[in-house]
């Protein structure tokens, strides 16, 4: 009987080791290493909003200045292109 006692206990053994297998990151991981983690995730999908930002305004900058600095046979031309005006 102490055989069958002991193959008992083997299948017991077994369940809590497969319990505990499945181990994640989370697990492993602090909850203060985890909240840094998440931190740095949020400061650099931040980081990268902002970068594209700025290089959206800076392009609309950019075409706003040149606009700005179109000499007169461009705008002639441009007029021209648009409408099919009287000087084509």
């Amino acid at each position: 009987m102490a055989k069958k006692q002991a193959n008992n206990r083997k299948p017991q053994a077994a369940a809590t080791t497969a319990e505990q297998a499945p181990m994640t990151l989370k697990d492993m991981l602090g909850e203060a290493a985890l909240a840094k983690l998440k931190q740095a995730e949020r400061d650099l999908k931040n980081e990268v909003e902002r970068a594209a930002q700025e290089e959206q305004e800076a392009r609309r900058r950019e075409k706003e200045e040149r606009e700005k600095n179109k000499s007169f046979g461009e705008l002639l031309d441009e007029y021209d292109k648009k409408s099919g005006g009287k000087f084509s």
